[in-house]
């Protein structure tokens, strides 16, 4: 196939929901590109005034204690799929789209050098929920059992506005700009690249998926729709681990 046959595809991002099944959580600590960049988030978080809090701890907790605070959650999920980004572009070339939050914890941001890694990390709305102030009363216990044992914090959280960005060839190499305007429907951004740049390759990044199968179908049959960690042959091991099976998480 030559270059202008080429299917076009788009990297799906699955934001703050794609870590919400503990059994997931659990398998992609077993990914290295993953720890690399957890270790990453927690010497940024270790650098700022904030108690301190261990994500590995919080990422590998249980689903109650996961959801007790949706920003930081938020964050977790971003920094994981920027690690099974890093994992997805060693084997696979990189995707003519990408589709993602545009705001907030933008892993996809960061995935296309429009934001660096830290610059996400120190601007997440979690830092505030972390911050002695908020989480912290008179006489409380120790500041990470106040972060996963309080009420869920949910005041604040940014709508989230999704938004496709496009691979362009220039002097200097591939880079991404922004296709087209944002929407607040994820599976709108789909139908347009679909329907205006013929893009007909969908992959979610990340074993859950933000857009299921059956919403790709109901755009169009002619729509293929693939898991990134079923395109690497050396994470064959992933799904033996998961009580909830890929093609579940694909309905």
């Amino acid at each position: 196939m030559t270059a202008a046959q080429r299917i076009s595809n788009a990297l799906v991002f699955s934001g703050r929901n794609g870590l919400d099944f503990i059994d997931l959580r659990t398998s992609v600590l077993r990914i290295p590109e993953v720890t690399i960049r957890i270790r990453q988030a927690q010497s940024v978080l270790d650098t700022l005034d904030l108690p301190k809090v261990d994500l590995f701890n919080v990422i590998s907790s249980d689903d109650e204690t996961f959801f007790r605070n949706i920003k930081l959650k938020s964050l977790a999920a971003a920094v994981v799929q920027i690690g099974l980004f890093d994992r997805y572009v060693k084997n696979q070339r990189r995707p003519d789209f990408m589709i993602g939050n545009s705001n907030g914890d933008s892993a996809m941001l960061v995935c296309a050098g429009l934001m660096t890694f830290e610059e996400m990390v120190r601007n997440s709305q979690a830092v505030e929920t972390l911050k002695p102030q908020n989480v912290i009363p008179l006489g409380a216990p120790a500041a990470i059992e106040l972060v996963v044992q309080a009420a869920p914090l949910l005041s604040g959280l940014s709508l989230t506005e999704f938004r496709a960005i496009e691979a362009v060839q220039t002097e200097n190499g591939l880079t991404y700009a922004t296709s087209g305007e944002g929407a607040m429907d994820l599976k709108k951004v789909v139908s347009n690249l679909f329907s205006e740049r013929s893009v007909e390759r969908f992959i979610n990044l990340g074993p859950a998926a933000a857009v299921m199968t059956s919403e790709y179908k109901a755009i169009s049959e002619d729509i293929e729709a693939i898991d990134s960690i079923e395109l690497d042959p050396m994470l064959g091991w992933f799904w033996s681990g998961v009580r909830t099976s890929p093609s579940a998480l694909a309905q």
